[in-house]
């Protein structure tokens, strides 16, 4: 009988002590690889059990080439960079770590709330040039109120919940967009569905986005949604750059359609050509919303136990492509030949 094999693949080399902590007891291999091309991706997923990816792109050619892997483990929420849809056809799970980091991720957007209406880093730059008096006296002649206003969610899934939750405890009713969650859900969490996103953009004085990357969510916003905003409303996006026509968001801002923006995500990441990062209406973060110290324990120890249950012969707790079970047969992987 042949060992179980765990192919670990990611971008640069990975701290895995955490992840093979949760694989104690199971008789396998657990090897490491860097891939910088589909070539070296190829060749490190052959003969694999279950791959864990940590950000390496895994589109259909490579999905195609997968030979024994009955599943793909990835860190983090966002699985935009895992052909999901080819893995499904291929009868291989896509596996994420939802929930490792719904506490930061909601903790950010309240944080760009906050900051937007409050003005934050206009009122630090400007107090910390000296121009106390009339120059901050513009700025804070115009600040927003938080508390009875209405904050729009673009998708009610964990992390959209838990905004929910938080912003409540800030005196704001919240509405939100998703055809996909049960009523019932929304009536606990006392969010009121909206039928459209453009009744959505159009009451909110907040819009956060928390919507999942995928070929049914890229641009999910843009320009009619846009134009759709108040004036004085503010937009944050804490989940993936392109759920966003970045183009005509850079558009509506520049024409003040509405009054500012908090981002963590882009449509390129990294760069620093982005015209958003020179607006004062717009206020920036590196993809660093789901980022703590406690977060990074929690998604590595995540991947470990879900790693766990696939060797064992279980179905993974967060599902990515639930479709998939149709096609599927889990198996106790070890007693494969």
């Amino acid at each position: 009988m042949s060992k179980l094999k765990v192919a670990m693949i990611s971008r640069s080399t990975a701290e895995t002590s955490l992840v093979e902590q949760q694989l104690e007891g199971i008789d396998c291999e657990f090897d490491t690889y860097v891939c910088q091309s589909e070539g070296e991706t190829i060749e490190a997923v052959k003969g694999a059990d279950v791959i864990i990816n940590q950000g390496v792109p895994m589109p259909n050619t490579v999905i195609d080439e997968i030979d024994s892997a009955q599943a793909i483990v990835s860190f983090g929420h966002g699985f935009n960079h895992i052909d999901h849809e080819s893995a499904t056809e291929n009868s291989v799970m896509v596996v994420n770590t939802a929930g490792f980091c719904t506490e930061e991720v909601s903790n950010h957007a309240i944080m760009f709330i906050l900051s937007c209406a409050k003005k934050l880093t206009v009122l630090n730059d400007l107090t910390k040039a000296g121009k106390w008096g009339s120059e901050t006296g513009l700025v804070i002649a115009n600040m927003v109120p938080v508390t009875d206003q209405t904050l729009g969610l673009v998708s009610l899934g964990n992390i959209g919940r838990a905004v929910a939750r938080k912003a409540q405890a800030l005196g704001m009713d919240v509405i939100a967009y998703d055809p996909y969650v049960q009523p019932w859900i929304a009536r606990e969490y006392r969010v009121e569905l909206v039928s459209s996103l453009k009744e959505l953009a159009s009451r909110s004085d907040f819009v956060s986005m928390h919507t999942p990357l995928n070929n049914q969510t890229r641009h999910l916003v843009g320009a009619d949604f846009f134009s759709a905003m108040k004036p004085t409303a503010y937009f944050i996006n804490t989940c993936r750059g392109s759920t966003v026509d970045e183009e005509a968001l850079i558009k509506a801002l520049e024409n003040k359609q509405f009054a500012g923006a908090g981002l963590d995500v882009f449509d390129i990441e990294p760069t620093t050509d982005n015209p958003l990062f020179h607006m004062d209406n717009v206020m920036v973060t590196p993809h660093s919303a789901g980022t703590s110290n406690r977060a990074i324990v929690a998604a590595q120890v995540q991947v470990g136990q879900e790693a766990a249950r696939l060797l064992k012969g279980s179905w993974p707790m967060s599902l990515v492509n639930p479709e998939v079970r149709s096609s599927v047969e889990i198996r106790s992987l070890a007693t494969r030949d």
